[in-house]
């Protein structure tokens, strides 16, 4: 859910940068079977992140101002409001607006695969979007983001994504691209990840992940 500065891909020129996996996992070619895997890995890292004191998000926020991108003056961030046991974003966006960044939220104005993003100004958003989930209100600005942090069901160290199957973010990513320069970051917890996403010939790639553990994938 920033004005258009050049037409080069955020990741032209760059090679990626490959950290050693925490485990191993065997690629799971059944995207929907690897939904539900990951699914109950997120939930198990949810869990023992609220009995610990829900710090998983706060952890996230000091990698990313540590270690992630850079962030340009008065850049425009697009968060999201956090959805069942996705991680906390929201410590990481209110030190992104304390630093000067606008901030904004994800809407989906149908169920047809759009997607915008849409000034946030703190607080519970108060409305939902087409799919139910929190949002602005319509009538809020639409923004252009400089940076994406994007929710996940996995990833891997390519810069691969699953999210739920509706390709929302990798439409998103795809047009913001076309447009100009956009830093997509995949954010989650360090077991979402697998050795390698089954991808198809639509799906955006991350240029960042990070997660409570660290930075996963950077740009080198």
């Amino acid at each position: 859910m920033a004005g258009h500065r050049d037409r080069k891909s955020p990741t032209a020129g760059w090679s990626r940068t490959f950290f050693p996996p925490r485990d191993r996992t065997p690629p799971l070619e059944d995207k929907a079977t690897l939904r539900k895997t990951l699914m109950e890995r997120r939930r198990e890292a949810f869990q023992a992140d609220l009995a610990a004191g829900c710090a998983a998000g706060a952890r996230l926020a000091d990698h990313f101002f540590r270690e992630g991108p850079k962030v340009p003056e008065n850049a425009v961030i697009a968060g999201f409001w956090p959805f069942r046991t996705e991680i906390d974003v929201r410590p990481l966006m209110e030190r992104l607006r304390a630093k000067g960044a606008q901030i904004a939220l994800p809407h989906a104005p149908d169920r047809l695969g759009h997607l915008d993003f849409r000034r946030y100004d703190g607080g519970p958003p108060r409305a939902m979007d087409a799919w139910g989930l929190p949002a602005p209100e319509a009538s809020a600005p639409a923004l252009t983001p400089d940076i994406v942090l994007a929710p996940l069901l996995g990833f891997d160290r390519n810069g691969g994504r699953i999210g739920y199957g509706a390709a929302l973010y990798d439409r998103a990513l795809t047009a913001l691209r076309a447009k100009g320069t956009v830093v997509a970051v995949g954010v989650g917890f360090a077991v979402q990840e697998v050795d390698e996403i089954p991808r198809e010939a639509h799906d955006a790639l991350l240029d960042w992940i990070i997660t409570e553990e660290g930075v996963k994938l950077r740009p080198a």
